[in-house]
């Protein structure tokens, strides 16, 4: 999951935090913008309830480059698997692809991914170039179960398919950035929203930041991963 906040530990064992991804999808201007959510199931041990972009854990196969895929170099390797991984979750959360025509053959030999049947069974490349590096948090030390997420943006334009609810995200599609949504959100969510939607604008400022706790405190660092 892709939040930085969650409930107190039942023990004081510090957990590790996992890699994962998530990935901030919009569109529209202005009033009309709106962000591709969903709410994480009221049974779900981790965040119930809260609306979050689709994202999850960084797998293996993630690491290693798809044969459906365009523009991966332009990340270093660490944000090029994250990249990849916030694509796939986004596809099995909500059912939508980052994608452009792959106008011309792909790679030969039996597809090594679900995710990548799927692109080639439509003709597209998963389009990692189209995405656009947001930022890092990390849950913090308290939290019985912790991420290292990175965050990337993405525009409407990129996304093939409508987005459907599933087991993991419930309401899931595309809901108008107000503040009604907005006060539902984590304090990381909505932070790495903000910068999203300042990237998009080309108000952002400064290097990816990286959002994380020192005991009760929010800290806004600098996340090196961006350089190559």
């Amino acid at each position: 999951m892709n939040d930085a906040s969650a409930a107190p530990p039942q023990t004081a064992r510090r957990v590790r935090p996992r890699d994962a991804a998530s990935l901030i999808l919009l569109r529209g201007e202005g009033r009309d913008l709106e962000v591709l959510v969903g709410r994480r199931s009221l049974k779900a041990r981790f965040m119930p309830g809260v609306y979050v972009f689709p994202g999850g854990a960084i797998d293996l196969a993630d690491r290693a480059g798809w044969s459906v895929e365009s523009g991966a170099e332009m990340f270093p390797p660490r944000l090029a698997s994250a990249a990849r991984a916030a694509i796939r979750e986004t596809w099995e959360e909500v059912g939508v692809l980052i994608a452009r025509p792959a106008q011309g053959a792909v790679a030969a030999g039996r597809p090594k991914t679900p995710i990548e049947t799927v692109y080639r069974e439509h003709g597209l490349l998963a389009a990692i170039d189209r995405l656009f590096y947001v930022g890092r948090a990390i849950t913090p030390a308290r939290s019985f179960r912790r991420f290292n997420t990175r965050f990337f943006l993405g525009d409407a334009e990129a996304v093939v398919g409508e987005p459907t609810a599933s087991p993991e995200l419930e309401d899931a599609g595309w809901h108008r950035v107000d503040a009604a949504l907005v006060d539902g959100f984590r304090d990381v969510t909505r932070f790495m929203l903000e910068r999203a939607i300042a990237l998009r604008d080309g108000r952002a400022a400064g290097p990816p930041p990286l959002f994380y706790t020192v005991g009760a405190a929010r800290r806004i660092g600098i996340c090196r991963e961006a350089k190559r």
